[in-house]
């Protein structure tokens, strides 16, 4: 059961090691961190690694193991499936590279084969690992855990794996998990997407897909029709050159591109075009109460002119409607707006507006029905109140995605709406353009 990768108890790390600068002690490292899991390091040449008594082989460990972590070279990773398999471990998590991504096709086929003969799992090879981040297992050489949250996380590619990880922990992004695949030998995207669309802590599916298997292709279109959780993906691997890469990179087998865009919008999923709008989209997902929140107006209530008009024509171009303002709305903004204000959708509420004036216009605002979401934007004047504003966007009733433009003045107002799960941008055409795909 792929459950056993993600949820394990009992974890056996094969070719744990005393040197820091290791994959097999990283790991380890990281597992041991945790006091809810036993985890026994196994190295022939070893008594103890990090204070724990290390056994010369698996079948010596006095458990029943739920995964298998290997850590040693890929020439001898055949002879450690043997083992493993004697000691009835179903999971095994393969690291090294050197298999058919480096054409060393009759090694992977030779592991392949022991794994179909003793119906063993396996995650890999050549991967980062993986991280049930709620269980705080970290099975992979990253050092650190993002903030739970509820994008699960899956990559073909370990190294951007590293990359995708230290993103969200800088940028405070929540994550349910995160698998690097690797080459697939025996479990792959639809596996582990199965899975996270069953997960209760999983709202979203984030994927880094450079190729899939020839033989695959129709059960990803099965698994992600049947997802009740939107599936965004970056698809490497577009030009020509690119398509080469991917295959050299994983030993996957690559297609057409306009082949993968035909399936991916056959399955509904979300495509995007770069890392960060991958996170953007991802990160909006998970923040929105009702993730078929609808997206088709918006009213936008700004205290710069200029950034309003820019953003019109950015939702535009994504088919969202900046509708007009009902005549009976007018006497109502009118009688807490000074004359100044705009009169018009976007709302511009002058430079000058401290936090209150942004309250009255979105308590006002907020029992309207002629429209399904505001857009907040905020820059930063001198007179602007950037925390006390972004605290009145919290509890609103309707749905809110905020623009605070600018840098260090705008920085802490932002690092708070984070923290409160408020979807926040810095820049309108990201916010414009996360919108237009999700509404699609």
């Amino acid at each position: 059961m792929i459950s056993q990768f993600l949820n394990p108890t009992v974890i056996a790390v094969i070719g744990a090691a005393r040197e820091e600068n290791k994959i097999g002690n990283i790991i380890f490292k990281n597992l041991v961190s945790n006091p809810h899991l036993k985890v026994f390091p196994v190295n022939p040449n070893a008594d103890k690694i990090l204070g724990k008594k290390c056994f010369k082989d698996v079948l010596e460990i006095p458990y029943n193991i739920d995964l298998a972590v290997i850590c040693v070279k890929a020439e001898i990773a055949p002879k450690i499936l043997e083992q493993i398999s004697r000691k009835n471990i179903k999971n095994a998590i393969i690291i090294a590279a050197g298999f058919s991504e480096s054409k060393n096709y009759e090694l992977e086929n030779k592991i392949k084969q022991i794994a179909e003969d003793n119906k063993i799992q396996i995650l890999g090879p050549n991967v980062m690992g993986l991280i049930s981040v709620n269980n705080k297992i970290n099975a992979s050489f990253f050092n650190g855990i993002p903030k739970p949250g509820s994008i699960a996380f899956l990559s073909q590619s370990g190294a951007l794996g590293s990359a995708i990880l230290d993103y969200a922990i800088k940028n405070e992004i929540g994550m349910s998990g995160f698998v690097s695949l690797g080459n697939m030998i025996n479990t792959d995207f639809s596996d582990f997407i199965e899975y996270y669309n069953k997960d209760p802590e999983t709202k979203v599916i984030a994927v880094y897909l450079e190729s899939l298997k020839q033989e695959k292709g129709k059960r990803f279109i099965e698994v992600c029709k049947n997802s009740s959780k939107p599936i965004i993906i970056l698809k490497a691997g577009s030009s020509e050159k690119g398509i080469r890469a991917a295959v050299s990179h994983t030993a996957a087998l690559a297609s057409e591109q306009g082949v993968y865009e035909g399936i991916f919008k056959q399955c509904n999923l979300i495509q995007t075009s770069s890392l960060r709008e991958l996170f953007d989209i991802s990160d909006t997902c998970q923040k929105l109460n009702n993730i078929k929140t609808k997206l088709e107006r918006a009213c936008i209530i700004t205290n710069a002119g200029g950034p309003g008009v820019l953003l019109v024509d950015y939702l535009e171009k994504n088919k969202i409607q900046v509708p007009e303002i009902p005549k009976k709305t007018f006497s109502k903004l009118n009688s807490i707006l000074s004359s100044q204000w705009s009169h018009n959708n976007p709302i511009d509420i002058a430079g000058d507006a401290l936090a209150d004036r942004y309250y009255n216009a979105l308590k006002i605002l907020e029992t309207e029905d002629w429209f399904d979401f505001f857009i907040v934007i905020l820059t930063p004047q001198y007179m602007t109140q950037v925390i006390e504003t972004a605290n009145l966007l919290i509890n609103l009733k309707k749905p809110v995605f905020a623009c605070f433009m600018g840098g260090k003045q705008v920085e802490l107002g932002i690092h708070f709406l984070k923290r409160k799960n408020i979807p926040v941008f810095n820049e309108l055409s990201d916010l414009a353009d996360v919108l237009g795909k999700i509404k699609r």
